[in-house]
């Protein structure tokens, strides 16, 4: 019988079989989670929201508790080819999927019920809100997918970690809701936060709508200075 090669995707450790388009692509899935995270870090920067940082801190406590289960369990990962690259011993619950279970979780409960929209002035804007819900939908299955099929963990170890991942997302919604969120404009006031220029986009209906016309009026404010007619 042919030894099956393993090759991994550019600059990664991700491996798939040699010649499987499908794996291919599905390895290009699996390493969402590591892009998500580094994306996350401009994104504070830029944005300096506090709800944002408390998503991203999130992500940590996802990982540290999937850390702390794998050990507890030790559960060992699926047996695959020899010399293929197996970055831990333990696969249960797999950390890929509770990433993935977490980011959906968080996000749909953030846009349905967080997230309120000016509906009178965007007829259609609800409809964003169920394309983004059934978007990370189907990357959270593609990347669970993803760990299975390239044989990093069984479907067990696949499936606990999508719950686990879950179960973590919405706890992290309840708490930002009920025992954070309500502080936020307390803890941006806070000198160090006005400091850095950290705010607080929770007591806004629609951030996006009023980051839109508050950089616009300040546009026609500085035009208005700034633009002399000319004689």
């Amino acid at each position: 019988m042919e030894k099956e090669l393993w090759v991994p995707v550019t600059f990664t450790h991700v491996e798939y079989p040699k010649g499987d388009k499908l794996g291919m692509m599905l390895a290009w899935f699996s390493l969402i989670p590591s892009f998500t995270v580094i994306s996350f870090l401009p994104i504070i920067v830029l944005r300096r929201d506090l709800t944002t940082i408390f998503f991203f801190v999130g992500m940590f406590v996802n990982e540290a508790t999937n850390q702390v289960l794998k050990k507890i369990i030790a559960q060992p990962r699926p047996s695959r080819t020899l010399g293929s690259v197996q970055w831990s011993e333990y696969g249960m619950p797999s950390a890929h999927a509770q990433f993935a279970g977490y980011f959906a979780m968080f996000i749909i409960l953030l846009f349905y019920v967080r997230i309120k929209l000016v509906t009178f002035i965007i007829p259609l804007a609800k409809l964003w809100k169920h394309v983004i819900a059934v978007g990370t939908v189907f990357v959270a299955f593609a990347i669970c997918y993803s760990r299975y099929y390239l044989r990093y963990h069984t479907g067990n170890q696949v499936g606990a970690g999508l719950l686990v991942g879950c179960f973590l997302g919405a706890t992290w919604f309840v708490i930002l809701e009920k025992f954070v969120g309500p502080y936020f404009p307390i803890i941006a006031s806070m000198p160090v936060c006005e400091m850095l220029l950290i705010k607080d986009y929770s007591l806004i209906p629609n951030a996006l709508w009023c980051e839109y016309h508050c950089i616009k009026a300040e546009m026609r404010t500085r035009a208005k200075k700034y633009i002399r007619p000319q004689y």
